[in-house]
């Protein structure tokens, strides 16, 4: 059994590596959009250090309510808010507007690693708080980011929504697997909840980060607003001028 989480935690480690590849390759191609491919290889990276602590067998800590892999706690805590940066620089969002979604996804995280660590009422009712304040997550994710995307051009909400449905449909199986797994019915073994942790993180990270070179043109168009001084809410330069896209 321990052998197939550790094999899993592998598998996820060389995986995030290897999509770490074309962020990087960018990152040095495009210097001037590095803050760019500098979030997503952040994304792959973390997680590939998180999964080789994994595949080493460190890295757990005993609590009352069980083991708690806190690499895989500290991945997400890092990982989810460079994901949730990403998708507010592809549209110039607001710095309260990202705070917000950053400040509001912690809690998320926070409230996942109190379930683990914890047993009983304490457990369930840490559980129903992250849910909550994921809800707040999906709300910001679904509406207020696609305010600032709708000054965008085409290819940047092409792109936005792409990857921003493929944040909020994964996201939201990550509690389905943890009610699922050990630390709620237990219904899953660990080496299958490292299985679908694998393939969930793979996709919503490297899958995330593929979308998001194969759009880089998207990127272009983002930093000529910039350039532009075209407001994020409005798509007005300051002077009123209708920017063009």
């Amino acid at each position: 059994m321990l052998t197939n989480v550790t094999v899993w935690a592998w598998i996820g480690a060389i995986g995030m590596l290897a999509g770490t590849v074309p962020s990087l390759w960018l990152w040095y191609r495009r210097p001037s959009e590095a803050k760019y491919y500098a979030t997503l290889a952040g994304v792959t990276g973390i997680a590939a250090v998180a999964y080789t602590v994994m595949g080493l067998g460190v890295g757990n800590v005993p609590t009352p309510g069980g083991a708690l892999p806190a690499a895989r706690y500290a991945d997400w805590l890092l990982t989810t808010p460079l994901l949730i940066a990403y998708l507010a620089l592809l549209v110039r969002a607001d710095r309260a507007t990202i705070a917000t979604l950053i400040a509001v996804d912690v809690v998320v995280i926070a409230g996942g690693v109190v379930a683990v660590a914890t047993a009983g009422t304490v457990s369930w009712a840490a559980f129903a708080v992250a849910s909550l304040a994921y809800l707040g997550l999906v709300y910001g994710l679904l509406v207020k980011l696609p305010r600032s995307a709708a000054a965008r051009a085409d290819r940047v909400r092409a792109v936005f929504y792409t990857l921003r449905n493929i944040t909020v449909v994964l996201w939201t199986l990550y509690p389905v697997v943890w009610l699922l797994a050990p630390t709620g019915f237990g219904l899953l073994t660990p080496a299958t909840e490292m299985l679908v942790f694998v393939y969930l993180d793979f996709v919503s990270k490297v899958g995330f980060a593929i979308v998001a070179v194969a759009g880089a043109d998207a990127v272009a168009y983002v930093e000529n607003d910039a350039a532009r001084g075209t407001d994020a809410e409005t798509g007005r330069s300051p002077a009123g001028v209708e920017s063009a896209d």
